[in-house]
Formats: C-alpha cells, structure tokens, sequence
C-alpha cells in the first residue's frame, strides 16, 4: 500500500467519523488529529535501451517476462502477475485486465508483438490457470513479488531503478513517440489526465527537441531567415 492509498484511506475515514458526531452517533471524532502520511518520493529512473538489453539478459525467470512485458505495455506488476490463459486473446492480440486497484484499471491491453511472443510462450508453457505461476512452477498460485531477483539483477549491473519504473519507462516511451495523454492514461488505466503526468517523464533531449519544433512554427521565422 502506497503512501497515496494511506493518505486516502484517511480522509475518507475522517469524512466518516465527521458525519457520525454530526448525526449525535458519536461524541467526537477520534481521526480529527490524525496527520497524513509525507507525499510518496516521486524519484524516477527512465531504463535506457542499453540498460533493458543488460537488465533482462541478468533477470531469471519469471522476472524477464514480467519486466519485458511492462515495458511493452506499462502494465503494473500485479496485473502482469495475476494474468490467466483466459484474459489472453492472441488471435486479437490483446488482453483484458480482469482484477486491478481501480475501476478505471479495468481495461483491454493490445499487444505489441514482442508481448504477443512472451504471452504465447507461456501459454505453451504452462497448463494451469496462471501465466505467472510462482517460481514459474505450472499450477502453483500466481507470483506475489519479485523484489529479491530484481534486487539481484540490479546489483550485479551496478545501476539501480525500481521494477515500477518499467512501467514509467513506457509511458515515457508512449510520450515520445507522439502518443497523446489522453491515450496514454487509458493505455496506463488512470482516471484522470493528472496520475499520468507522474508517470511520464519526457528526456532532456526531447524536451530540447520541443524547442526546435516550436521555433520552427513560430510566425515569421521563415521571413527572419530570408532577411539573414
């Protein structure tokens, strides 16, 4: 549970204490001194292509699939862990979220067609319900958290990012590309336009490069150019 999801749980308690000493059911509210929790630390690592290449050649399974599919799609760990042979349609090359945290998560993923392949494997792989059984045993219960491999794979490269930060990095990926963040939040299963901005996090050089384009368009700059 993340300090976000803390600080909510709070407020909503504290809305339902207020209404019960409104209705004389209580006395006082009990939560009225509790404080929220500091803001979540939003530091970020955007994964290089040279360090995804290296990263997944460290990563044992199921970690490389789990990884290599966030960074397809920008599914969160627990969608990609909980996935079953049923959510997956390689014939529309897709997937549907059946079960995340909110209901604006519930969504078709479509596959790009490295996510096809991962996916396609593991259905051959495995026969039981899950695609992402723990320790990769077929029939076991899905993966809860892979922290300790990640941890591993990370030490022994010598640069550090968090398993999330597969999922930043494909929004930012999503960004660059031209996807709009319209698109880019339902692709992510946020609510509204403001979680996607923490998840997006545009390179200096595309930021310079926003520049560029915008001195290009600007009115006049063609008939400055022929004045030189």
């Amino acid at each position: 549970m993340t300090r976000d999801t803390v600080n909510r749980e709070v407020v909503i308690l504290k809305k339902i204490l207020r209404r019960l000493v409104n209705a004389r059911i209580l006395r006082d509210n009990p939560a009225l001194t509790v404080q929220q929790l500091a803001a979540n630390d939003l530091s970020f690592h955007v994964i290089t292509e040279k360090e995804e290449k290296l990263y997944l050649l460290a990563c044992p399974q199921p970690l490389h699939d789990v990884a290599a599919l966030m960074l397809e799609t920008g599914m969160r760990p627990i969608e990609v862990f909980r996935l079953r042979r049923e959510d997956v349609s390689l014939e529309r090359s897709s997937l549907q979220i059946t079960r995340s945290k909110t209901k604006s998560s519930i969504r078709r993923i479509h596959l790009s067609d490295k996510a096809k392949a991962i996916l396609k494997g593991r259905i051959e792989r495995f026969d039981g319900d899950f695609l992402f059984p723990q320790n990769d045993r077929d029939g076991a219960a899905p993966v809860k958290v892979l922290d300790v491999f990640h941890r591993q794979a990370i030490n022994k490269l010598g640069f550090k990012f968090r398993l999330y930060d597969c999922r930043h990095t494909f929004a930012t990926r999503a960004l660059e590309s031209g996807t709009d963040l319209l698109t880019l939040s339902a692709l992510l299963g946020h609510a509204n336009l403001k979680m996607v901005s923490r998840y997006a996090h545009p390179s200096e050089e595309r930021k310079a490069e926003a520049i560029r384009q915008m001195q290009k368009t600007k009115p006049g700059q063609k008939q400055s150019k022929r004045a030189k």
